[in-house]
C-alpha cells in the first residue's frame, strides 16, 4: 500500500482523539499491553489489536511530533505503516517478555522517531 494513502487513513482515524495531549508511553511495559488484552478477552470485546491503548497512544505521539516539525512526512508514513503491519509481532513479543518496555518491541522505524532528541 502506498505510504501516503496509509498516512491519510491513519490521520483521519486519529483526528477526533488527537485533541488531547498524548500520555508518555516511554515508561509503559509489555505487561500493561498484556493486561489490556486480557481484560478485553475476559469481557468478550472484539477489538482490532491496533486499537489497543498503547498502539493508539503511539500513533498519536508520532503524529504530534510530525506536526511539531520533528521529521518529514515520508518518515511518519513509513512508521505508521510498519506499526500497523507489525502489531501482531509486537503483541507476541510482549507476551514472551512482559517486563520489557513496550517501546523496545516496536518496529525500528517507530523506535527511531520516538527516541528522545535535543530540541
Amino acid at each position: 500500500m502506498n505510504h501516503l494513502v496509509w498516512l491519510v487513513v491513519m490521520l483521519m482515524a486519529s483526528v477526533a482523539q488527537a485533541q488531547a495531549p498524548t500520555p508518555d508511553i516511554s515508561s509503559a511495559t509489555c505487561l500493561k499491553l498484556n493486561r489490556e488484552i486480557t481484560r478485553y478477552i475476559r469481557r468478550g470485546v472484539d477489538l482490532p489489536l491496533v486499537e489497543l491503548t498503547l498502539f493508539r497512544q503511539t500513533r498519536h505521539r508520532l503524529i504530534e511530533e510530525y506536526e511539531a516539525g520533528q521529521y518529514p512526512l515520508e518518515l511518519l508514513a513509513t512508521a505508521l505503516y510498519e506499526l500497523a503491519r507489525d502489531t501482531v509481532k509486537v503483541v507476541e513479543a510482549c507476551r514472551r517478555k512482559p517486563s520489557r518496555k513496550f517501546i523496545e518491541m516496536l518496529p525500528e522505524s517507530v523506535q527511531t522517531l520516538l527516541a528522545p532528541r535535543e530540541r
